[in-house]
This record gives C-alpha cells, sequence and structure tokens, in this order.
C-alpha cells in the first residue's frame, strides 16, 4: 500500500501558511519575501531586532527618500514582493496616543485629499489598525494636529506614507505600514528635530549638542522625546513581526496591473517545464500571486493518476527545489481540488479561491487569469459552466506543440466572434512553447530512464512510491 501524507484538511482552499516539513500550501522564500524601509537609524536598530532575517533600508525622511529606498529595492538580485514601512509617527486623536503602535490600514494625502487602502491591513490583529496623513512638514502643536485631522480624517500624521504607498503600489508589491507613536495629541513636538537627522537618517550629534548649549530646554524635551519613541518601536515590533508572519501567508492583493494567477493540472509527476511555465507567466503578467491548484480529477482526461496524496507530496518537493527560479509573485498552492474529490471542474476552484485573493471581486475577470495550455484552450467550451468562468477569470495561453502562435491568434479570433467575446487578444503570452508533457516523462519513467525533466526530489519519491512501472 502506498503510503503518503495526506493534503491538510482545514477549511477547503485555504492558503494556510504551515512550517515545510508539514507539505505546506505556501512556500515563503520563493518570491524573494519582504524588505523593511526605515526613515532613521534607531527604526532601523528596532526593526533589525525584530528576530526575522528580512533586509533593511535606511532612507531618511520625507518623500525624495522613500524615492532612494525604492531605487535601491529594484536593484535587488531576488525583488522583494512585500515591502514594509516601519517607525515612528505622531498622533492626532486618541486612541493613537504617546507610545501607542499601529498598522495603517488606509493613507491620504494631505495635499490632494486622495487615499489609498492597504493591501495587508485586513490581516492586522483585532484593534491594531488606523489611518495616517501624510505631510510634508512637522504638525508640530495639538492645535495644528487638530486641524490636519480634521482636514484629512487620520489620526495619525507622518512623512512618508503617500510616497511609500504610491511606490509600492507601482511596482505590484504589496505593502504594509507600521507605526509607533511618539507624540500624541496634546504633545508638542520640537520642530528643531528635522535639523538634527541628516539626509540618510543618521543622527547628527554635534548638531544635537550645539542646539541643547543653545536652549538648554529642548534637551529635556529631546530625551523625553526619545524615551517615548524607544517604547512606541518597542510595542511596533510586535506589530511588525506579526505582519511579516501573516504576509508570508496570504496571496497578495490582485489587480487587472498585477493579477493572480492560477494554474490546475494532475502534476502527474510535476516537473521543470511546470515550475517555469509558472515563472515566466506572473512576470509576463507582472501577477501579484501564483496559486497551483493540483486536480482529483481531470473531467477531459484519462484519469490513470498517481494517488491524489503522493501528487500533492511531488508538487510539495518540487516547489521546495532550491534551483526555483525567483518572482515578486506570492507563490502558493491549494489542496481545494483533492479535499473537494470527484472530478475538477474550474468553475467550483474559481468559486472556492477568489473569496481568499483580495481585489478579484474589485477588479472583476480581469484580475485572475488562468494559466492553461493552447491544447485547453481549444476545448474551452467544452469546460463546465464556461460563459461563468469567464465573468470570474481570463485565460493566460501558452502554446503547447503543434500549435503556433498565428494559428492560436487565428482560433482566438474566430471564437471570440462566434461567442460574441469581445477581444481575447491578450490571452496569448509571449513565452515559449512548452514542450514537455507529463504523459511523455511517465513513459520514459516506464521504460526505467531518468528524465531530465524531472528533479531530484520528485524522483526520489516516484521511487519510494515505485510509480509509473510498466
Amino acid at each position: 500500500m502506498l503510503q503518503a501524507r495526506t493534503p491538510p484538511h482545514s477549511h477547503p482552499g485555504s492558503l494556510e501558511p504551515v512550517p515545510p516539513e508539514n507539505l505546506p500550501t505556501f512556500h515563503p522564500g520563493r518570491a524573494g519575501s519582504s524588505v523593511i524601509v526605515c526613515p532613521m537609524q534607531v527604526e532601523r536598530k528596532a526593526a533589525e531586532s525584530c528576530g526575522r532575517p528580512v533586509p533593511v533600508i535606511q532612507c531618511g525622511i520625507g518623500r525624495d527618500a522613500i524615492d532612494r529606498a525604492f531605487a535601491r529595492i529594484d536593484v535587488l538580485r531576488d525583488r522583494p514582493r512585500h515591502v514594509v514601512l516601519f517607525g515612528i509617527g505622531g498622533g492626532l486623536r486618541e486612541p493613537c496616543d504617546r507610545e501607542t503602535a499601529w498598522v495603517i490600514d488606509r493613507v491620504v494625502d494631505a495635499a490632494t485629499g486622495s487615499s489609498v487602502h492597504s493591501p495587508t491591513a485586513r490581516l492586522a490583529p483585532p484593534k491594531s489598525t488606523t489611518t495616517v496623513g501624510h505631510a510634508d512638514t512637522i504638525i508640530a502643536t495639538p492645535a495644528d494636529r487638530v486641524a490636519f485631522a480634521d482636514r484629512t480624517g487620520a489620526s495619525l500624521v507622518d512623512m512618508e506614507c503617500w510616497a511609500f504607498a504610491q511606490a509600492a503600489s507601482a511596482r505590484g508589491m504589496a505593502w504594509t505600514i507600521v507605526r509607533g507613536v511618539s507624540d500624541g495629541p496634546l504633545d508638542e513636538m520640537p520642530i528643531e528635530v528635522l535639523d538634527l537627522v541628516d539626509a540618510d537618517g543618521n543622527p547628527k550629534v554635534a548638531a544635537a549638542a550645539a542646539a541643547v548649549l543653545k536652549s538648554p530646554s529642548l534637551g529635556a524635551r529631546l530625551m523625553a522625546l526619545q524615551s517615548r519613541s524607544t517604547r512606541a518601536l518597542a510595542r511596533a515590533q510586535a506589530l511588525l513581526t506579526h505582519m511579516l508572519d501573516a504576509v508570508d501567508g496570504s496571496p497578495v492583493a490582485c489587480s487587472i496591473e498585477h493579477p493572480a494567477l492560477i494554474m490546475g493540472g494532475t502534476f502527474d509527476p510535476p516537473h521543470r517545464r511546470h515550475l517555469g511555465m509558472l515563472i515566466e507567466a506572473s512576470h509576463a503578467l507582472s501577477a501579484s500571486s501564483a496559486i497551483i491548484v493540483p486536480a482529483a480529477a481531470n473531467p477531459l482526461k484519462d484519469a490513470h493518476a498517481a494517488p491524489p496524496a503522493v501528487r500533492w507530496e511531488m508538487l510539495q518537493a518540487a516547489l521546495r527545489d532550491p534551483g526555483m527560479p525567483r518572482t515578486s509573485a506570492s507563490i502558493m498552492s491549494s489542496s481545494c481540488e483533492l479535499e473537494r474529490g470527484g472530478p475538477s471542474y474550474t468553475i467550483d476552484t474559481l468559486r472556492t479561491l477568489l473569496p481568499l485573493i483580495p481585489g478579484s471581486a474589485e477588479h472583476g475577470p480581469r484580475a485572475v487569469r488562468l494559466l492553461i495550455g493552447s491544447d485547453a484552450l481549444m476545448q474551452l467550451d467544452r469546460w463546465r459552466d464556461w460563459r461563468a468562468i469567464l465573468d470570474l477569470a481570463r485565460p493566460a495561453v501558452v502554446l503547447r506543440p503543434p500549435h503556433t502562435q498565428d494559428e492560436v491568434r487565428s482560433w482566438l479570433a474566430e471564437f471570440s466572434e462566434r461567442y460574441a467575446l469581445g477581444d481575447t487578444t491578450d490571452w496569448l503570452l509571449p513565452l515559449a512553447p512548452v514542450d514537455l508533457s507529463s504523459t511523455g516523462l511517465r513513459a520514459a519513467l516506464g521504460r526505467g530512464e531518468r528524465p531530465e525533466g524531472i528533479l531530484p526530489a520528485v524522483a526520489e519519491i516516484i521511487e519510494r512510491h515505485r510509480l509509473y512501472r510498466a
């Protein structure tokens, strides 16, 4: 009897993070993971001691500093999919008083009145979220704080949030803002603090000493501010750790510009080209998340598959392979079809997964793409509820031999005209044809060969379970 671990049985279609040794439904680290941006040195030191091996970039205060931070992110070898702005903010009204800490759910630009919601704030602990307003100068006095809060509807203020949210969104990156509150609604912020930090966010010790000599009362105020900041950052550390861990197990919000990509298949067995096709399609579409869904049984194919639990085990092994290319998309796998059992119908899978993908309902079918081969495309009108599928997601098609680009474009044009579907030209992806099939690999394995497309960890599972033998 085959012995294999069964897929997780939580909520059907759930995408929960579990340790790698427990056959994860998510694979942290495959997407370049996270990076933290901190304006000031004291914030950077707090972020670096949060207990997570996440790179931290110190950039300085203000909009221009955020631009510099993202210029550094853009040249990282492993581009992150998630970026966090971490540090100190000013409280405008209750409950955002001094020495509290918050995850930002909405950012407001005071200059324009525009606002944007954080794609990750839903993962924050209960009663830990608030709105922050972006200012280009310090909001120093209690009266100024009241006026700013009334104008923006914000409860916190900082000098980086709007530029940060815009830069991350433009790159298709999930973003989080975590702020500790150094000064509350009734506090008066020393406006001199901006002169005591250099362009990179480092303290100007000599300038601070000179300022204190000139105004001894400033020294006491700066020391009090430093103490409050230290305590606020300690509280913010706990939220930072929570958000890093939570985002590592969650799909990133999708949009038309950065869609969620869903790839189904029997994966019997999974091979290098499966993974390569997924990564290449993620790059081509600038996808936010890529979700792999192994089928229990494909109703349009012969059902001579390896047992579902073994196919799941092989897929997890393939996704853990250290040679898997990196991508900015969040790579995840879902056991929803295996848990459901029976024939695997795409419409059922979409109805299960889409409620778990932020932005899918808001942005419509062009924000969710189904990665399929051209052979499957040409059977689309045989799929169950295929029109309902197109109301939820749009195909992202990869060529399969012997089809050519011209043949598939011609087929799409005729198909679109026949069913009055409108423009289908963006369905076909500009990728190399997929010429490695699981069918051929099974045949080679049955002959006792070791095909090059099989990853070593997958080959070990095949050998252990004596799969595909004639």
